[in-house]
Order: C-alpha cells, then structure tokens, then sequence
C-alpha cells in the first residue's frame, strides 16, 4: 500500500447514495492548502457493506484513504421494527469494524444523522413526536456503536447541517434524479470538513494567538477611559467581548499559547487582568507580554524567539488596520486577522477555521503553558550559572522507552510538529504510526524528561529499522523546548543501548529550519557517506 503524501494521496469513497459530487470540492481544499494532486475514488454504488469485505477488489487501486458516507434513511425503512433496524445497524457497524482491522490507512466516517423523510412531513404536530423519537433512538445507537471503533476519523454532518440549515443542504430534485441527497453548496461544506481531517493528521496547527488589548479583548482604551470605562461584561458590546475571552481561554486550555502585543502602558493593561471582575483571561494565562510602544511587528518577532518557535506558527489578532498591514508587510508568514466592525461577530472569528485543527489533545497540550512558564523560570536560573554548574543544578532525568499505545498520540504530534530538531522531517498519521509500533523489525522508542523546575513530558521520538547488527534511525527529534541542556545526547546513547547495534546509520533531510539537527550528528561523531547520502556512527 502506498504511503500518503503531500504530493499524491489517494483517497477511496464509499457510500449508500451518489457521492461523486464531493470530487471537486475536496479537490479544491486540497490545492488551495498546498497538499498536492488528490485521486479520488468511488466504490461501486451502495455497496458499502462488500466493499467493506473486499476493500482489494473494490477499487482500480489501494487508496491511502478511505471515506465512508452512509446515511440511516439509506439502510432502513420506517415500516421496520426497533429490533429489525438495530439488526441492520449492527450488521453494518460489523462490516466498519473487519475494515478497520484489515485497511491500515486512516477511514473517516460519517457520523449517523437525523433521517431525511420525503415521503412524510417532520414539522407535522400529529406524527413530530413519534417519529422524532425512534428516529432519534436509532440515531443515538448508531453513534454508540461507531464510538466503539478504535482509530476512525469522525465526521459530524448532522451539526454542519444545523449551520447550513436542513432544507438549504438538501435537495429533492438531485435526489429523485441521481439519488444524490445534497445540494451543491452542502458538499463544498463537507468537502471542506473531510479536507480539514484529513490536513489534521500530518500538518501541525498554529502554535500561538498573539492578541492586541484594547478594542480587542475589551471595548475601549483602557488609557483614556479607566477600569469603569471599558467594555467587557454581562452587557452589550461587553459579553460578546467576554464571550471571544472564553473562546480564547477554550483554545489555551487545548495547548495554543496565548501572548499580548499592545501598544499601551503596561500598569494599565495590568491594571484590567488584576482588577477587572469581569475578565475571563488572567495574566496566567498569557505566555508573554510585549506591552509597549514599539512596533508589533517587533513585539511578534520577539514572542517567537522568546517561545522557540517559527514566526509562521504565530496568528495576530487586532482592531487596528494599520497594525495588520504593517505586520503582513514585514512577516508575511504571520496570519492575520482584523477584529470585525461588528462585535458580535468577535466570538465566532475562528468558526469553520483550520488554524488550531488537532485530532488529539495531549496532555503536553494541556499544560503547555504551565511548561513555557516553568521554562522562563530555568532561564533566569541560567544567568547566575556556568553552563556545567547550570547542568547539575538542573539535575535532569532522561527516560528513553518503548512506546505504548497511549503514548502513540503524542508521538504523532511530535512527529507532524518538529520542526529544527528532527532529521528527516518525515510526516505520518496516527495510524502509520501505529503500524510502525507493531511491525517486526521497527523499534519506536519515546522519550521523557524532567528536572528540579517540572516535567517536561513527551519530547522526544526515535523509530529504528533494526537490521542484523545495523539500526537505521529513520526517525530521530525532539521538541525545542528540551534543547541545549545535554538531554539529546543522552536520548542517543539510551537509543543506542536499546538498539542493540554496532552501527546507527542516518539521513538527513536538509530542510529551512533544521540544521541543528546536522550540527548535532556532526558533534556526535557521525561520518558522512556522498555516495548513499548516510551518516554513520560506529558503536563499540
């Protein structure tokens, strides 16, 4: 089975209606995003449950992909009993399930939604009852099951139908003609959903929200008008600035660092998170602050390099439209976005965007900001100290292991995030990385750390091709946060006591961004073969 990638994927479709119309809109996603030529395929019509059986036969080629679109109008007539419905559910929950065990790509599957009755009136008061409730009853057992499937993509369609609205997503006409149930503009809504999931596996999001003040996380100028005088509460325009508060705050707590680039003093701008009752976001919430009257595409760039991380990563919120075009003139690579005229759009800036996409929450995400606070705290320690009295105050602890189950969502980020220390830079899913963790032959090792400020968690990945006495290091980084302290030597010698060899050898990639990752092989005693394009380090 060929591999996904950025340049050429193959994505297979099956589903109980005509699904041909998704074509061109994830086409469309897929090359406004940069991700290549997408090949898409399409099983033979309704033929979900054999194709499910026979994945090798059903198409002209293997798809890296799978895509499943089923619908329960489509499996089940409204004359079946309870139990003859649930027996046909189950027969084709079985069916995902042998797929799941037998495909190893990624397979993203539809959610079960509420049916679409032509033939009776759901609004009607004598029947609304009744058949909301059994339908509802199927739906919500449906779910259930596909929940219990490990390692599926869910795609919710019944709540992008509540944003499109039902009678604008479907449409009769194609439905009687092709047995197509959506209209045009519902597939490019779809298109985009699966587009977005697909994109989420092996492309990291945006790393951090760097926010003006005034205008911006309140209404007013916090200098002119005083603590009483700005905007932000229970009332309008307050609670819409409130409410973008909370879906701030909802973002830091899933790992995206938030930072403050304000033109203002800064007692006034503290003044508001210390004494303000009405502020969801506290300074412990904020990673940095460039509170100041310098230029904010200053501020940007010294919230990067204070954070470790690339200037593309950043995404700049502010009410100001000079300060946006000033910052996408210098830093092209920064998206920005410009507060709306209208305030109760604030909160909504970030619907059906792809900027902070994840598939899984880690717990590194999670406490993210905690573990960038902890690092400023080694920082200031550092100044006092020699590099080696630094060292030993720190008294690190290096666990290098072999990866379980639970730690495989982690690696994959690390694998799809890291960016200067990492060889190859090669991107996988979930689920090749979990095929790597169980293939003979592959050693996929993790790696911890922690000192006297904290624990690090997850920060570093290495995947081996053990061959005879030889290890090949296919995948070799570790997060830049964990750099410069000794740690990545340490995770090579531990890798080469687990790898048993009496010779690793290496690629390296050259990317824009990791020659660190060269300089480090170089100090570590690795040759250099032209020839192959290998670096070699002889174990004795």
């Amino acid at each position: 089975m060929a591999k996904p990638s950025d340049t050429h994927i193959r994505i297979g479709v099956m589903s109980s209606f005509t699904a041909e119309p998704l074509t061109p809109h994830l086409r469309k996603y897929f090359k406004e995003k940069n991700l290549g030529e997408a090949q898409i395929l399409f099983a033979p019509f309704n033929q979900i449950h054999q194709t499910c059986y026979a994945i090798n036969s059903a198409f002209a080629e293997i798809p890296d992909i799978l895509i499943i679109l089923w619908r329960l109008e489509d499996l089940i007539d409204q004359s079946h009993t309870t139990e003859i419905a649930e027996k046909t559910i189950d027969d084709l929950l079985s069916a995902f399930s042998y797929l799941r065990e037998h495909f190893k790509g990624s397979i993203i599957i539809n959610q079960a939604t509420q049916p679409w009755l032509l033939d009776r009136d759901l609004a009607s008061i004598d029947q609304q009852s009744i058949i909301t409730k059994d339908n509802k009853n199927l739906q919500q057992f449906a779910n259930q099951k596909i929940g219990e499937i490990n390692q599926i993509l869910s795609l919710d369609i019944d709540s992008l139908m509540m944003k499109i609205g039902i009678d604008k997503a479907h449409d009769n006409r194609k439905w009687y003609l092709y047995r197509q149930p959506w209209s045009e503009a519902f597939w490019a809504v779809i298109g985009r959903q699966i587009g977005r999931l697909i994109t989420a596996q092996k492309r990291s999001s945006k790393k951090c929200i760097v926010l003006d003040a005034d205008n911006t996380l309140w209404g007013g100028v916090i200098g002119e008008d005083g603590l009483g005088g700005i905007a932000i509460g229970n009332d309008f325009p307050g609670n819409a600035y409130r409410d973008f508060q909370k879906r701030l705050l909802s973002l830091q707590q899933k790992g995206i660092l938030l930072a403050m680039a304000s033109k203002n003093n800064p007692e006034d701008v503290f003044e508001v998170f210390d004494k303000h009752d009405a502020m969801i976001l506290k300074r412990d919430h904020f990673v940095g602050f460039e509170i100041h009257w310098q230029f904010k595409a200053v501020s940007i760039q010294n919230i990067a390099k204070k954070l470790n991380i690339g200037i593309d990563s950043i995404v700049f919120i502010d009410d100001n439209p000079k300060e946006i075009a000033e910052v996408q003139s210098l830093h092209p690579e920064v998206t920005c976005i410009l507060v709306p005229e209208e305030i109760i759009s604030l909160p909504g800036i970030f619907d059906g965007s792809d900027l902070f996409d994840t598939l899984k929450i880690t717990n590194e995400d999670r406490h993210r900001t905690d573990l960038i606070r902890s690092e400023d705290i080694r920082k200031h320690a550092e100044v006092s100290m020699t590099a080696e009295e630094f060292l030993l105050f720190l008294k690190l602890e290096v666990n290098v292991f072999k990866a379980e189950e639970k730690h495989l969502g982690r690696i994959t980020q690390l694998i799809n995030k890291t960016n200067q220390f990492n060889l190859t830079t090669i991107r996988r899913t979930h689920d090749e990385v979990k095929i790597l963790s169980q293939s003979p032959g592959i050693l996929l090792l993790g790696m911890t750390l922690k000192d006297r400020f904290g624990d690090y968690g997850l920060v570093g990945v290495a995947i081996l091709h053990l061959q005879k006495d030889m290890a090949k290091l296919d995948t070799f980084l570790m997060s830049c946060r964990a750099l410069g302290r000794g740690a990545e030597e340490e995770f090579l010698k531990q890798v080469i006591k687990l790898s048993s060899s009496s010779a690793i050898v290496g690629q390296y990639n050259p990317t824009s961004k990791n020659q660190l990752a060269k300089d480090f092989l170089i100090s570590q005693g690795f040759i250099y073969d032209e020839t192959h394009n290998t670096w070699t380090l002889s174990v004795f």
